[in-house]
């Protein structure tokens, strides 16, 4: 067995020994094989009957995709089925989806036509969207046209959808296939409707959902319309120029029920109109509203209060304090250390307060006389200046005191 795609299986077995014929009770017609999900094998059984007796190998393509798939062989006689080989299992990828189910399609308004459907049956996958496609007929046997381009809808959940702009009592052929990773559906469900004659739809009414400050939300819900418009739009336009400008106009929709007017300016008011159409001339304004626009934020932020500002210039202040500060302890620091360093050296054997002081002029002369006369002594000439040196000691000593 071999699994070539999502849908394709080969299959090879061996034939029926010369033995076994008696087993078969009659004579070899064919042999037939199905295949079926493990999960539902019931609903889900495929039969490929009327296999040729001589074949051992066969290429299947009606395989289920998408999962746990089993398999199995018998023999077909003239009149029975034999039993059922063992189950063999092999799992298949993801394929194209089946047909959508229950569809269906109304007259919308005077150019739409209202779709309505339900997931496929067999999936093969997982539903990532749908696509329409419509085209006018001219009789039952026509073709669609190629005209129109496809309405891709990348909405796996949504079952609904309103085909707007077309002409006015004109027969449509339009189908829906489901979309996976693989591709579209194999086999589209198919409708054929004609469209109303034209029709002027209702005045349309509509509320302001949302207004921020560049763009605002109208919504409106045309199934409460008497006769609803199949396109839908805004006009707006500054009201403090109602003189000087012209109405703009926002994108068209069909299916949205809210439009967003935008890009607008902060804080302004405009004046708002929803416009109903049937896509091709017919048009009806709602009555006009007054919308205004969110002004911007003008509260003061933190950074910008006054006293944050205050706090900021006294932090400077205060710091370029600290920092002066700083500076000058550090030099004056450095100078009383050296002085006191030299002080401390000079009067380390002295026992009186009064040394504490700075030398002045005369005691540093007293300083060198010493000098003097111990250099004297040295070469022995200290005699002749002993009586003097003890009364200049005494003088200098009682000046001194």
């Amino acid at each position: 067995m071999q699994v070539v795609d999502a849908t394709t299986v080969q299959f090879a077995w061996e034939p029926p020994l010369a033995i076994d014929e008696v087993n078969i009770r009659g004579f070899l017609k064919a042999y037939q094989i199905e295949m079926f999900r493990l999960d539902d094998p019931e609903n889900s059984l495929r039969v490929a009957p009327s296999i040729s007796p001589s074949q051992t190998w066969v290429t299947l393509f009606n395989a289920p995709s998408n999962g746990d798939i089993g398999a199995r062989i018998r023999i077909e006689t003239e009149r029975y089925l034999g039993p059922t080989s063992l189950v063999i299992q092999f799992q298949t990828r993801e394929g194209r989806p089946g047909p959508v189910t229950n569809f269906r399609g109304v007259p919308f308004a005077g150019n739409g036509i209202l779709l309505f459907w339900d997931p496929p049956d067999e999936p093969n996958g997982f539903i990532i969207g749908y696509q329409i496609d419509y085209r006018t007929i001219e009789s039952i046997v026509a073709q669609p046209g190629l005209d129109q381009p496809s309405i891709v809808i990348q909405d796996p959940n949504q079952r609904s959808y309103l085909v707007g702009g077309l002409k006015p009592n004109t027969k449509y052929r339009v189908q829906v296939r489901a979309r996976t990773i693989a591709g579209l559906s194999t086999s589209p469900a198919m409708i054929e409707l004609t469209t109303n004659y034209s029709l002027v739809p209702s005045k349309p009414k509509f509320i302001v959902t949302y207004v921020g400050t560049t763009f605002f939300n109208v919504s409106f819900d045309p199934t409460i319309m008497p006769i609803p418009g199949s396109l839908y739009y805004v006009q707006y336009k500054e009201n403090e120029r109602d003189g000087e400008s012209i109405f703009k106009r926002t994108y068209v929709v069909s299916n949205d029920r809210t439009i967003i007017v935008s890009p607008l300016e902060p804080g302004k008011t405009y004046i708002t109109i929803l416009v109903a159409g049937d896509g091709i001339r017919a048009e009806t304004k709602s009555d006009s509203q007054l919308v205004t626009t969110a002004g911007k934020d003008r509260r003061p932020r933190d950074t910008d209060a006054p006293w944050f500002i205050g706090l900021l210039v006294a932090l400077i202040i205060l710091l370029i304090v600290l920092i002066a500060v700083c500076v000058l302890m550090t030099r004056k620091g450095g100078k009383y250390s050296a002085l006191e360093k030299d002080i401390v050296h000079e009067d380390d054997d002295s026992k009186f307060a009064d040394y504490n002081r700075a030398p002045s002029d005369l005691s540093m002369g007293e300083f060198d006389d010493d000098k003097r006369r111990t250099y004297l002594v040295k070469y022995g000439e200290s005699d002749g200046f002993a009586s003097d040196g003890q009364n200049d000691d005494q003088k200098n000593f009682s000046t001194a005191v």
